[in-house]
């Protein structure tokens, strides 16, 4: 190098700089199409196009590890930013005059109850606390409308069990995903009416 050449520090360098959360994807089909984006990107042939029964599998992957304090404290400062942006990004579309929720699982509510149901199945103390919050959040016709979507899905399971058949997904993960017993899944593909195959 030339005595009155500088070494260029700006390529060498790498600078940081914050993305601009309002660009993010807020909609389903917008997340998802940025996915694969980032796996275009990263050179991968064929991207996968993940349905609710494939990304329920992949979360039901092995434990978790034990958190350090550091991972503790990362998680709790994540969770408060996620909590920031959630909110402005709420204030920004009810400003807008858009409705904040209407990106949202309608079923989010749903599997909270059923998540807290299932968590304290063996704690008699946490059910009967859960139970108390319930009654106390719950009205008799939110009551009625859920007990009616309990019958709904109870009368639909039969077909998502031919659907997942007919993907080939194997009778032991649909009992998981609908948390059923695998010979439920047998009986109920041994009585499909042949004209459903």
């Amino acid at each position: 190098m030339p005595n009155d050449q500088q070494p260029d520090d700006e390529q060498s360098a790498t600078e940081y700089q914050r993305a601009d959360q309002t660009k993010f994807p807020t909609s389903p089909a917008g997340q998802q199409a940025s996915v694969e984006g980032m796996a275009a990107a990263e050179g991968m042939e064929e991207v996968r196009s993940w349905t609710p029964g494939d990304l329920r599998r992949a979360m039901k992957k092995p434990g978790p590890l034990e958190p350090t304090p550091a991972l503790r404290r990362y998680t709790a400062q994540f969770l408060a930013l996620t909590a920031q942006f959630e909110q402005d990004r709420r204030a920004e579309i009810a400003a807008a005059g858009g409705d904040p929720d209407e990106d949202r699982n309608p079923f989010e509510y749903v599997h909270a109850i059923a998540d807290e149901w299932a968590d304290s199945e063996k704690d008699p103390d946490r059910r009967a606390a859960l139970l108390d919050d319930l009654a106390d959040r719950l009205d008799t016709s939110e009551v009625r409308a859920l007990r009616l979507a309990a019958e709904a899905a109870a009368a639909i399971t039969p077909r998502l069990i031919y659907a997942d058949a007919d993907q080939g997904v194997s009778p032991a993960i649909t009992a998981d995903d609908l948390g059923m017993t695998e010979s439920y899944v047998y009986r109920i593909l041994r009585k499909r009416p042949t004209g459903d195959q």
